[in-house]
């Protein structure tokens, strides 16, 4: 639950290679939308030890811990990418990124024989030296050739072929602040957050510091996606249509997916339907510093009559420094019972 009494003081450091660094300022963001958690901030250059654990760094371990109210946690795990000296500001500067970057970094081109996304997904995730928690698919990965279920990979980066197996099985993937490795369906909460606003009373009371929701009208449209796949083996054309219920419309989708038959048509039509829909609602808040917060959870949301439901954070961002400490919860969820039939 969000903090309801004012700032209280706060404190966050670098850990880098075992050697502690106090933060002057800094910013986390996290994801859980398929893309790396980045942070970046600025270490007093004349703390001792600062230049030195700094100034010859190849590969690293860094994390940002912040304690705030006496609450610690692991804002990001992962690893320096740049480190900048201002010596008239007399700071250092850094930048980096959780542990999926090397996802991004590193390209493959091959095929995987009879498996399922969630087998090549671990994988995948292995070679970077990430594990952690990984939902079994349903469904074969690919396309169908002479009974063997093939995905190809043709000079694509490790993360783009997670997210494309992500997309077929209706998952999100991200690494948590402690650096383990989630691959799970789109709903799937790691825990929950909330926070409330009480407008029965004047002034209004709540416990955000900033509190909007945005409805994307499109989006709470009703929907239909279809997928439609020619098989070559088969001479056959699969076809599936999937719909959404919502007021309006319906606004209709389409997609041609090669080489895929009736099971893999189905669940592609139902993870885009999903994915499209829970574009409905946007929530933006600022709360309070709360180090325990961060992507992943689920925003319980109270307060607001129409819009009170759970959920799903795709982004956290904490701002912490001299001014205090803030944290910045982006959220995003079809409303309630809106799901591909």
């Amino acid at each position: 639950m969000a903090i309801t009494s004012g700032w209280g003081p706060h404190h966050a450091e670098l850990i880098v290679n075992g050697s502690s660094l106090p933060i002057e300022h800094g910013s986390v963001s996290q994801q859980a939308k398929r893309h790396s958690s980045s942070f970046s901030g600025a270490i007093p250059m004349s703390y001792p030890g600062a230049s030195e654990a700094l100034s010859n760094l190849g590969d690293n371990q860094a994390s940002i811990s912040c304690t705030t109210r006496g609450q610690t946690a692991t804002l990001v795990t992962g690893e320096l990418d740049s480190v900048s000296y201002d010596f008239i500001q007399r700071i250092i500067q850094f930048s980096g990124r959780d542990k999926s970057a090397k996802l991004h970094d590193t390209k493959t081109s091959e095929k995987f024989l009879n498996q399922k996304p969630s087998d090549i997904v671990t994988t995948l995730a292995g070679r970077v030296g990430l594990s952690g928690n990984v939902t079994a698919s349903s469904l074969m990965a690919g396309k169908q050739l002479q009974q063997d279920y093939v995905h190809l990979t043709d000079n694509v980066t490790l993360a783009y072929a997670i997210h494309k197996l992500a997309q077929f099985d209706g998952n999100k993937w991200w690494v948590d602040p402690n650096g383990n490795f989630n691959y799970a369906p789109i709903g799937t909460s790691v825990g929950s957050y909330s926070i409330m606003v009480n407008q029965d009373v004047q002034p209004i009371s709540s416990d955000c510091v900033q509190l909007v929701v945005r409805r994307n009208i499109q989006a709470g449209k009703g929907i239909t996606a279809t997928v439609k796949s020619w098989h070559p083996k088969k001479k056959e054309v699969f076809s599936y249509t999937t719909n959404v219920p919502g007021p309006g419309g319906p606004k209709p989708y389409t997609y041609n997916i090669p080489n895929s038959e009736m099971d893999h048509v189905t669940q592609h039509a139902k993870s885009r339907a999903n994915e499209l829909a829970r574009h409905e609602f946007t929530v933006t808040a600022t709360v309070v510093g709360d180090p325990t917060v961060q992507a992943g959870m689920s925003l319980s949301l109270s307060g607001t009559d129409f819009f009170d439901q759970s959920f799903e954070i795709d982004t956290v961002q904490h701002d912490f420094g001299m001014s205090g400490h803030l944290t910045h919860i982006t959220a995003r969820s079809a409303k309630t019972g809106r799901t591909a039939s």
